[in-house]
C-alpha cells in the first residue's frame, strides 16, 4: 500500500514544504532486515512550487543522484507525469515502478496540502 505525507519546513528566507511518497519494493527485492519501502521526499518552495532538494530511501547511490538530476528545478504545478516518464527511461532496475509510484504520490501529497494549507 503506498502513502505520502507532507511538513512544512523554513530554510533560511525561503519557505518550503518536504513531502513524501512512499511505495512498496518488489517482495523480491524487499531486504530482510530493512523496510520493504520506498520513500522519495521532495522539498518544494511554497511560493514559486520549484522542487529544490529530494532524497530517496532505499534506492542505490547512482539512482539517487539520477532522481536529483530528474527532479531538482521541475516545478511541481505541472504534475509528476513527465518526471515519472524520465525514470522509466533512464532508471532501468526492478524496483523502477515503485520509485516512480513514490514520487507519484509525493506529488499527491504536495496536492492534499495545497488544499488545507
Amino acid at each position: 500500500m503506498a502513502q505520502a505525507t507532507a511538513a512544512a519546513v523554513t530554510a533560511g528566507t525561503r519557505q518550503t514544504v518536504i513531502v513524501v511518497g512512499h511505495a512498496r519494493l518488489p517482495q523480491s527485492l524487499a531486504p530482510r532486515d530493512a523496510s520493504p519501502v520506498v520513500s522519495v521526499e521532495l522539498e518544494v518552495d511554497v511560493t514559486s512550487g520549484d522542487i529544490v532538494g529530494i532524497a530517496a530511501r532505499a534506492v542505490p547511490e547512482l539512482g539517487s543522484k539520477l532522481l536529483a538530476t530528474i527532479m531538482i528545478g521541475r516545478n511541481i504545478a505541472e504534475g509528476p507525469w513527465l518526471a515519472v516518464e524520465e525514470v522509466r527511461r533512464r532508471y532501468i532496475c526492478p524496483s523502477q515502478k515503485a520509485v516512480c509510484t513514490a514520487i507519484a504520490n509525493a506529488f499527491e501529497a504536495y496536492q492534499r496540502y495545497r488544499q488545507v494549507a
